[in-house]
């Protein structure tokens, strides 16, 4: 409706929207969202806020005027799903070239263009600002957000035009397992545009349609191209998929639409009735796929519950005496997506016992929660064979299944039905370690060189090198890329005692420690290395180090120390959520009186100043 078109296709498109079925593709049908689709919850209110945002955004490049709900929408579908708002945008760029069909002087296309990109610049910049105490910290925070190498490959790069295309025509992509009712709806409706071209509004559909269908193809198709993309190298291109369904969508409804717009023009019951049997047709199909779809979700889920509850005494007990016990990392096995590690399959019910641990509040070593640490990568080559890993990692507490082995430092703790809870002795999460050695290069060259690290014979003997995220300097000349050569030449020795960590405190936002030291060391907390940790030292500020694999490090002399790590943001942040609050205000007002202030400026300011002028 926003966007303009008639009752009866917006009606239409109700009828369709988020009820395509795909297997498994994240798109926009509902089964993304429910528990056998894995809940994409941020996802969910992206998808909802996506159309209106599209249509308001539309609205102001036509009008040049609604720039506050456009604004609020695009803000907010930015803030609940960063891919979805970076698709808004694309979408709108897209939407810029749809020209009014009355135009055939190139010089008044020109000029609706260059408006329409105006209006869309200044909503961009609107939208940017709004946003920016996220976005900024966002951006600065980049060399610090891995990109892990465990996700499949096409999820980074898509799946090429020959999978989609085939996938399309055989109706994988909206009617997968059932009649290809909606794939029918949406070669229509394209049609249907296409025979209609001269009414801007019809190639809406098309424009979207089209565009998120040929980025779907992906890296696969256009290779090098795809760099010519904002931010192309981190995109997950197989999201894309919401932008062909919501294309999709629009297109369905307009074969609808115009289908019962025309049977009801005839004024003749029996074209009505003609019109309401095909849709039935169509339709009944997908409700039904959809209806049955959802019953095997409930019965699973229902199943699920029923096993946990079952469970329930045990895995309680487990989480509360892991409460109660002295603070340290909670290790139950390893996921990944091969399902090929006991931890893949532990489960109570049908929920990872490192989830629900995470559920309670406890410090879990879980890699797929954490993908966005540069830490996280590395995590997955955690060796269970090996004491001073578990000491690296402060992993003080394993929990398994009953059955499964360990070495002989995992100490046997208590059995709570088939689970049972081990303990590690370590050093905590702080530990006095050395650090000869340093590295500074690419991020892309971390995770080679923390796994070369990481394997070798070093973190037993506590020597943690230096990294710097960015290019060589003259106080770390060795590239990063140059670590795992330079890692396996390096000689390893214990050395002399470096001291004791006397008593450490973990707070809600903080750690701190008292440190005796005995010679120069540097203290290592546990803990993914961040720019925004700060560090006193015997109350004195002091600069903090990323480590290996991307832990904190302060440098400390001889003598005892109490030394307090907290994790302070930017107070920039505060300044850009306050800034961002008052341009949606300033919108709203600039937009409900701006005649008025434009008045006021013009006949008091302006025009005491033209006054001023005069008289000298």
């Amino acid at each position: 409706r926003h966007f303009g078109f008639d009752r009866t296709t917006a009606a239409m498109g109700g009828l369709v929207a988020s009820i395509a079925a795909t297997d498994g593709l994240f798109g926009f049908g509902y089964a993304s969202y429910t528990f056998l689709g894995f809940g994409l919850y941020s996802q969910l209110w992206a998808m909802v806020l996506l159309p209106p945002a599209l249509a308001s955004g539309y609205g102001v490049l036509r009008q040049g005027r609604g720039y506050f709900w456009a604004t609020l929408l695009l803000a907010a579908t930015l803030m609940s799903h960063l891919m979805y708002g970076y698709m808004a945008f694309l979408t709108l760029g897209m939407l810029t070239l749809v020209q009014p069909t009355r135009l055939t002087n190139p010089k008044s296309i020109l000029e609706t263009l260059w408006r329409r990109w105006s209006r869309l610049i200044i909503l961009f910049l609107l939208v940017v600002a709004a946003t920016s105490y996220f976005l900024v910290p966002f951006f600065l925070d980049w060399p610090y957000l891995n990109k892990s190498i465990w996700l499949d490959s096409r999820q980074h790069d898509s799946y090429g035009h020959a999978a989609v295309l085939r996938g399309l025509v055989l109706g994988h992509l909206f009617d997968f397992g059932r009649f290809p009712s909606f794939t029918i709806l949406v070669f229509v409706g394209f049609v249907i545009c296409l025979f209609r071209w001269r009414k801007e509004l019809f190639l809406i559909p098309v424009a979207v349609f089209v565009l998120w269908l040929l980025l779907y193809f992906g890296r696969p198709t256009w290779g090098s191209l795809t760099n010519l993309l904002p931010l192309s190298q981190d995109i997950l291109m197989f999201r894309f998929i919401g932008g062909v369904h919501l294309g999709g969508i629009l297109l369905m409804a307009v074969a609808m639409g115009t289908s019962w717009r025309w049977a009801v023009a005839q004024a003749n019951v029996w074209y009505t009735v003609a019109a309401l049997v095909l849709t039935l047709s169509l339709l009944l199909p997908v409700y039904i796929e959809r209806r049955s779809s959802l019953e095997r979700n409930t019965a699973t889920l229902e199943q699920c519950q029923r096993q946990e509850k079952a469970e329930d005494p045990d895995v309680a007990a487990l989480l509360e005496e892991l409460k109660r016990l002295p603070p340290g990392r909670i290790y139950a096995g390893q996921f990944d997506y091969a399902g090929e590690h006991w931890g893949s399959n532990y489960l109570a019910g049908c929920t990872l016992l490192q989830s629900l641990a995470l559920t309670e509040g406890l410090d879990t070593m879980a890699s797929l929660y954490h993908r966005y640490s540069l830490t996280s990568d590395v995590l997955d080559d955690f060796d269970e064979a090996r004491l001073e890993q578990y000491d690296l990692f402060n992993v003080r507490y394993v929990i398994a299944p009953e059955g499964q082995s360990f070495p002989n430092f995992v100490k046997p703790l208590q059995q709570f039905g088939r689970h049972r809870l081990y303990q590690v002795k370590t050093t905590g999460y702080f530990d006095l370690v050395g650090s000869e050695m340093a590295f500074a290069g690419a991020k892309s060259d971390f995770l080679p060189a923390a796994s070369s690290w990481l394997s070798s014979a070093l973190p037993k003997v506590k020597e943690y090198p230096v990294v710097s995220i960015g290019g060589p300097s003259q106080e770390i000349p060795t590239l990063l890329s140059d670590a795992p050569e330079a890692i396996s030449k390096a000689e390893a020795s214990l050395g002399p005692d470096r001291g004791t960590v006397l008593a450490e405190e973990i707070g809600n936002n903080y750690f701190a420690a008292d440190v005796a030291v005995e010679r120069e060391s540097v203290l290592l907390l546990k803990a993914s290395y961040h720019p925004n940790w700060r560090a006193t030292v015997d109350g004195v500020d002091s600069d903090t180090m990323m480590l290996m694999p991307s832990f904190v490090g302060i440098e400390l002399p001889p003598g005892v120390h109490h030394v307090r790590i907290e994790y302070q943001p930017r107070r920039l942040r505060t300044v850009l959520l306050v800034l961002g609050l008052l341009i949606l205000v300033g919108i709203a007002i600039g937009e409900m009186r701006g005649r008025s202030i434009s008045n006021w400026l013009h006949l008091r300011v302006l025009g005491r100043f033209n006054t001023l002028i005069k008289r000298h």
